[in-house]
């Protein structure tokens, strides 16, 4: 089975969002009238697919707002190309968009976009705090709040329950112990997977949650990039023994070569997100029900708390073009984020702390897992490792990986080299993206 698979899609957004940008540099970012965005004085709302259904609901149960929804796909580099095009018209924009990608937020509250409006005076602070701690900080710059977010993407240890109790092992509390499992897995077990090393899959969980600062945004014009630190090494040191023995796969989990390792019995582990669950364990890789369960990530030496990458989720975006429906735009965006009935039926980890509770409830009867998940999940999620932006370089900071790190893994190469070679490709993707780099 060839192991190396590079996630393309990614490349291909690299390039949507360049386009954007030059676009956006031949046209500025003027403003526009009021009625630029919905014509007419309408409410123009640009959401995904999954949540249309609620926005329809929202204009509803409002029959005297005027709303347009528009349906679109959830692409990388989607929403900044057509946003582009609306600055150089300086008409069209969306008043409030869904951002399937919500590193775009640093694309689009940035100044040659001009596209976000800062929501700090807008959403009230006992409303923004009423979130999942560090869950706004992908939507914050500068100390302004750009964003909301609609769901998150905690990190946690999943695991096959018959497996590991068949084995003879122990869930693993430390990344050490998680290397020790992963190496004897390997030994005995010979084709048993415990981690996934591709794209986000590698960068987001391992180096996120260690605290590695591959992507710290310290405003809208500068970020820090240093991979010399202990937080980096350390990951290096856990996943160079593990390269080598095959524990930890260079396969990206969304590619047919990973759902195979699932049918064949060989994911014994597998630190991931909190929609895995749902939507990769069963869906994807043919897990049978009574076997998957979840635990806390594992702790980094010297540390006690269980810190939790971040893979995915999604924001909502007010315009800063919107005028005089400014506040119909944020009212949209607060029942859309916040609203606990309506965020308690969403497929994903709610951003706001109460709807997770309420979500969480029907999580903890699903007769899918082997236990309970919510502890692990909730526990994940109050644990999100501070210092991991929303940058514009989100596509060229996965391929660099992939070009690095994740080719020394699959090549059984030296992590800690790469870890350098990596280094500069995120260095030189951000100045591209015209950002300082710090250390």
């Amino acid at each position: 089975m060839k192991r190396w698979r590079p996630d393309r899609s990614w490349r291909a957004a690299s390039l949507a969002a360049t386009a954007a940008l030059l676009l956006t540099g031949c046209g500025g970012t003027g403003g526009g009238s009021d009625t630029s965005g919905g014509g007419k004085g309408e409410l123009l709302v640009w959401v995904d697919n999954t949540r249309t259904p609620a926005a329809q609901q929202y204009k509803k149960a409002h029959p005297g707002l005027k709303m347009r929804i528009v349906t679109i796909p959830p692409d990388a580099g989607y929403v900044p190309t057509k946003v582009s095009l609306a600055n150089r018209t300086k008409s069209g924009w969306p008043d409030v968009v869904f951002l399937a990608n919500p590193a775009e937020a640093a694309t689009l509250a940035g100044d040659t976009f001009g596209y976000a409006a800062p929501l700090d005076d807008l959403v009230p602070k006992s409303v923004r705090d009423g979130f999942t701690p560090g869950s706004l900080d992908t939507c914050t710059f500068g100390g302004k709040t750009y964003c909301l977010r609609n769901d998150i993407a905690p990190t946690v240890l999943w695991y096959d329950a018959k497996l590991m109790k068949s084995y003879g092992y122990e869930v693993p509390r430390t990344w050490a112990a998680y290397q020790q499992v992963g190496l004897k897995a390997a030994k005995d077990h010979p084709g048993t997977v415990v981690g996934a090393v591709n794209g986000k899959y590698g960068a987001g969980i391992y180096f996120g949650s260690s605290g590695c600062p591959t992507r710290d945004t310290l405003s809208l014009t500068k970020v820090r990039i240093d991979l010399s630190p202990q937080s980096c090494t350390r990951v290096a040191d856990l996943l160079q023994p593990m390269a080598k023995a095959k524990a930890v796969t260079t396969v990206v989990p969304t590619d047919p070569a990973f759902a195979k390792l699932g049918k064949d019995n060989k994911i014994l582990m597998l630190p991931g997100p909190a929609w895995f669950g749902d939507f990769m364990f069963g869906p994807a890789f043919k897990i049978p029900a009574g076997r998957v369960a979840a635990a806390p990530m594992p702790t980094w030496p010297g540390e006690t708390k269980p810190y939790a990458g971040q893979v995915g989720g999604g924001a909502f975006l007010v315009s800063a073009h919107a005028g005089d429906r400014t506040q119909k735009a944020v009212d949209l965006v607060r029942w859309m984020t916040t609203d606990v009935a309506l965020q308690a039926k969403q497929p994903t980890y709610p951003a706001f702390t109460a709807a997770a509770r309420k979500w969480g409830e029907a999580k903890s009867k699903d007769p899918y897992y082997a236990s309970d998940p919510m502890p692990a999940l909730t526990a994940s999620a109050n644990a999100l490792r501070p210092g991991f932006g929303a940058v514009r370089f989100e596509a060229e900071w996965q391929a660099s990986f992939n070009d690095t790190v994740g080719k020394a893994a699959d090549s059984g190469g030296d992590l800690g080299d790469a870890l350098k070679s990596w280094q500069d490709k995120l260095a030189a993707a951000a100045r591209t993206s015209a950002y300082t780099v710090g250390r």
